[in-house]
């Protein structure tokens, strides 16, 4: 159901009752994500509000370049504990890109806390999952990404789309349709699109920094996936997997993984493809991606994951042999 004018305006009136302003998002923030927190950070500065921010992980390179200034990341700069002290004037929090406390680990007890002394919480999200977490929820499952809602807020309630809030919200959108490739780029994010680029996004800049700036480690990284690639079921699906050997071996980090499971989409026999890295922790998170013969949402979610129907992912326990034929099994099932 699309979001009501009256909805964007009782979000509005959250912002307008507080005066610091704490924005966060999911672990491993992508481009959708990061540029719905660049583009209400110039949107509530702005709007006159003291506006502070915080990560769940660190960013990758192309990303980390979004913004003025590192953001703290809990764990590495902030610790769990310090939360209630930290950000103990904050009066609003804003959750973009994801309404599931699975999705925001190290958060759960503080944003209990936070809700109990009097802090509002408004959540703008497109996914499916949704926890409930906000006083106020900007949801639209039929978004292609989160940066489509921002637009929509911005332009419900007059906030002026300047070129930094063009170039976010169009990484945003950008990344999550696979620059425009994916089944959600419908006839409406073609439209938003248009319009960011009158408001000053150059996709050709865009593009550059995300699509053509892999380091030669990245590289090292996406050779090595490619090594482990296997065929199942006629071609139908490919896994591949990525050990903690291989980043150490290539100098590589995690954000280096973020949109290599396409690259065996490549294959015109795949309709399904799933990536294993291994965590630090010795579990292995699993991503899923369709072409849309299946819904790997379901998939994702038989094992207490989520995300979309095109891309989905999950937290797996180890070995890798045993991860990868539950996987197979229900895929299988799906199919």
């Amino acid at each position: 159901m699309p979001i009501q004018n009256k909805q964007y305006k009782a979000a509005l009136g959250l912002i307008h009752a507080s005066k610091k302003v704490l924005i966060t998002t999911h672990l491993r923030p992508d481009g959708d994500a990061c540029g719905c927190v660049r583009a209400m950070t110039e949107g509530l500065r702005a709007a006159g509000k003291d506006v502070r921010r915080l990560l769940l992980s660190p960013l990758s390179s192309w990303y980390e370049a979004m913004f003025e200034h590192k953001i703290p990341v809990l764990g590495n700069d902030i610790k769990k504990e310090h939360l209630p002290e930290k950000f103990a004037d904050i009066d609003l929090i804003i959750i973009v890109d994801t309404n599931s406390l699975v999705q925001l680990p190290g958060l759960e007890d503080w944003l209990k806390t936070a809700r109990a002394a009097g802090k509002k919480i408004l959540v703008i999200d497109h996914h499916v999952t949704n926890d409930g977490l906000g006083d106020i929820e900007l949801i639209d499952a039929a978004a292609s990404a989160a940066g489509e809602i921002i637009y929509d807020f911005f332009k419900a309630v007059g906030w002026a789309i300047t070129p930094a809030v063009a170039e976010a919200i169009f990484i945003a959108i950008s990344t999550d349709t696979g620059w425009f490739k994916y089944g959600n780029a419908d006839s409406r994010i073609f439209h938003t699109a248009a319009d960011l680029i009158q408001a000053g996004a150059k996709p050709n800049e865009i593009y550059r920094r995300m699509y053509q700036s892999f380091t030669p480690s990245r590289l090292k990284l996406m050779t090595r996936m490619l090594d482990h690639l296997e065929l199942h079921d006629n071609g139908r699906i490919a896994t591949q997997y990525i050990l903690r050997k291989d980043f150490d071996e290539t100098g590589s980090s995690g954000p280096d993984t973020e949109n290599l499971i396409d690259e065996c989409q490549r294959i015109q026999t795949v309709d399904i493809a799933v990536l294993f890295v291994e965590l630090s922790d010795g579990k292995f998170r699993c991503s899923l991606r369709s072409k849309g013969n299946i819904d790997v949402r379901k998939v994702a979610q038989k094992f207490g994951g989520g995300g979309h129907t095109l891309a989905s992912g999950v937290n797996l326990q180890g070995p890798l042999d045993i991860a990868k034929a539950s996987i197979l099994a229900e895929i299988r099932a799906q199919l």
